[in-house]
């Protein structure tokens, strides 16, 4: 309303200072342009009603759907902003809880490592103590033979020298029945 006032004071401020110009015969008839300028409001104001008349209802349905379109939008993005926090919150939580696992995660794995380790070294004592064992007896196999093999050996010996003071040979029977007692008595010697 301010608005139109100040421009209708402007219109007539210059009219006043039109009319202020001239006088005499080339002057202006004053009531001639108040009449003219009455006429030029009137329509101007008719104009104005019409316009407001038809334009009012749709421009303030097109302000209204602006600015609930407009709170709408805030109102949305304020959720998105707040579901965004909350999804934030639950990834900070689930990655704290990712940390936990793979901190038990590398304990295990580093206890599991720990006691391979001493699996694998028990199960290679026991296979050095299972290796000792068969070596001590091939060993002690091995010896029992050479025994064997020297006595007989010794036995042969002894039976060559015999048959050679004796000067003769001696058959098979008598051979074995010799090789069978010096045997015993190594064996009972020993």
């Amino acid at each position: 309303m301010k608005k139109v006032l100040a421009t209708l004071t402007l219109a007539m401020m210059s009219m006043t200072a039109f009319a202020a110009t001239g006088g005499g015969e080339n002057g202006v008839n004053m009531a001639e342009l108040w009449k003219n300028f009455g006429y030029r409001m009137i329509v101007f104001v008719l104009l104005v009603a019409i316009i407001v008349k038809l334009a009012k209802k749709p421009l303030l349905n097109f302000l209204d759907k602006r600015t609930a379109d407009i709170e709408k939008a805030i109102a949305d993005a304020n959720e998105a902003s707040e579901n965004a926090k909350a999804e934030l919150t639950n990834y900070e939580i689930k990655m704290k809880g990712f940390e936990k696992d793979l901190e038990t995660m590398k304990e295990k794995s580093l206890k599991a490592a720990e006691a391979e380790k001493e699996q694998i070294l028990e199960d290679a004592d026991k296979q050095i103590e299972k290796l000792k064992a068969f070596a001590e007896n091939l060993i002690e196999s091995e010896t029992k033979k050479a025994v064997v093999t020297l006595k007989k050996e010794a036995v042969l010996a002894a039976i060559e020298a015999a048959e050679s003071k004796l000067g003769a040979k001696l058959d098979s029977k008598t051979q074995k029945k010799i090789l069978d007692q010096y045997i015993n008595k190594i064996e009972v010697a020993g």
